[in-house]
């Protein structure tokens, strides 16, 4: 049994301050109080926001106190799997995966898929064309490809087309991998006839925003996967930027790079789309006296005009969350021309193969707001892994339109979106 530590008062108890490298009973003789700290004491059954989550030999979820979590004492046969977040709505436990030294960046999209306008299979000669946005600087126009086909079967146009593809490669100079094959249903590729339903034209590698554009043909990467360009702030303004998830360093930015009114701006006013207002204008404009008069601070300024609605299940918050789109969407695979394949969405099949999902943007505003992003980089650093900054752009799950999706802009520290196939910085969380 463990010795009971003796103290005479509580002044003496409190200045040996509390144990690191294994838990204290201790007796204050003065008032005969009992005290207990304990060190890497599982809290299984009620885990709070921070816990270090493990599993242990058994593979069962273990919870430790941030505030007495001390990793070298954790048993060897256990794995640190991340930070508990909350709970989800049926109990499971919320977590961040922050078992690694450090994040990827990865394209929300990397592959572009068309399916060509069906062609005419009468055996009589046709000429049809499709326009691509092939470029290696610029991708301001439609590089038209024309071909010239007579067939009674998909595969001849597949011929037809390839050929011409590579011929309008050579002439554009356009070193990236084009090409067209026999598709069924299911958007899988198939080697004949009798299995194939259409053409899908393929660009291997998206390189810029404006690619998601075709003519002859129908973009279908997305399949059925939902998107909305829009969500609301809790000044109750739709908007689709410049809602701040990270205040800390969203007063940081703004309070210099913001704008300066020309006109009276009133209390639950600012616009969707409109940037905050710098520092001194908010503290000197004749024109934001009424809003000096209700917030007071910079900070409740900032909050209650710029600050996110994200329990009003509107725009990017009432799309699918992130663990039901990463189930469906993560495991999408394409064909490469070289022979191999590739994940359609790279920042969503990485989650999914680290066994969670893509981080949405309900868990961006609980996972960057300053103090909750305090708490998950103490017990992180901690654990000896990888910390959040709040200066990175990071993906969240949720897509915006045709060729963007929505993220964390660290320049601004807003919610914000941008073109897929850009490399942020991607997260997972996952459900247990």
């Amino acid at each position: 049994m463990k010795q009971i530590e003796q103290y005479n008062d509580l002044a003496s108890f409190n200045a040996d301050g509390k144990p690191t490298t294994a838990s204290r009973v201790a007796n204050i003789k003065a008032g005969n109080l009992s005290k207990f700290d304990g060190v890497n004491v599982p809290t299984t059954d009620t885990p709070v926001f921070g816990d270090a989550v493990y599993t242990d030999e058994n593979g069962g979820k273990v919870a430790i106190r941030q505030d007495i979590f001390n990793r070298s004492l954790v048993p060897a046969s256990w794995t640190y799997k991340g930070v508990f977040l909350g709970y989800h709505k049926d109990g499971r436990w919320r977590v961040f995966l922050g078992n690694y030294s450090s994040l990827p960046s990865l394209k929300y999209a990397d592959v572009l898929q068309y399916q060509l306008n069906a062609p005419t299979l009468d055996g009589a000669e046709h000429t049809a064309s499709i326009g691509l946005w092939l470029s290696n600087t610029s991708y301001a126009s439609a590089t038209t490809i024309s071909f010239t086909y007579t067939a009674t079967a998909l595969s001849q146009v597949v011929t037809a087309i390839n050929a011409a593809i590579d011929a309008k490669k050579a002439e554009v100079s356009f070193n990236q991998d084009v090409w067209s094959y026999l598709a069924d249903d299911d958007n899988n590729k198939v080697e004949t006839d009798a299995d194939a339903t259409k053409i899908i034209v393929q660009i291997d590698t998206w390189n810029d925003y404006r690619q998601a554009n075709i003519q002859g043909g129908t973009l279908i990467i997305w399949r059925d996967m939902p998107a909305s360009d829009n969500y609301r702030k809790v000044n109750g303004k739709s908007t689709n930027y410049r809602g701040i998830m990270n205040f800390e360093g969203g007063a940081a930015y703004w309070s210099t790079n913001g704008r300066t009114p020309d006109a009276n701006v009133a209390v639950h006013s600012e616009a969707g789309n409109t940037n905050p207002m710098t520092l001194s204008a908010f503290q000197t404009s004749p024109y934001a006296a009424e809003l000096r008069a209700y917030y007071g601070t910079y900070d409740a300024y900032l909050r209650g005009e710029f600050g996110i609605q994200d329990q009003l299940k509107v725009g990017a918050f009432a799309l699918p969350d992130g663990e039901a789109l990463t189930a469906k969407y993560g495991p999408l695979m394409a064909p490469t021309k070289s022979g191999g394949t590739k994940a359609i969405l790279p920042a969503h099949n990485w989650a999914y193969r680290q066994g969670g999902h893509l981080w949405d943007v309900s868990e961006g505003v609980l996972m960057m707001e300053d103090a909750n992003l305090a708490i998950i980089n103490a017990t992180q650093t901690k654990a000896g892994k990888v910390t959040l900054s709040n200066a990175a752009t990071r993906w969240w799950a949720e897509r915006n339109y045709a060729g963007g999706a929505w993220l964390f802009y660290g320049n601004n520290r807003a919610l914000h979106n941008d073109a897929v196939c850009v490399a942020y910085r991607v997260g997972a969380v996952s459900l247990f």
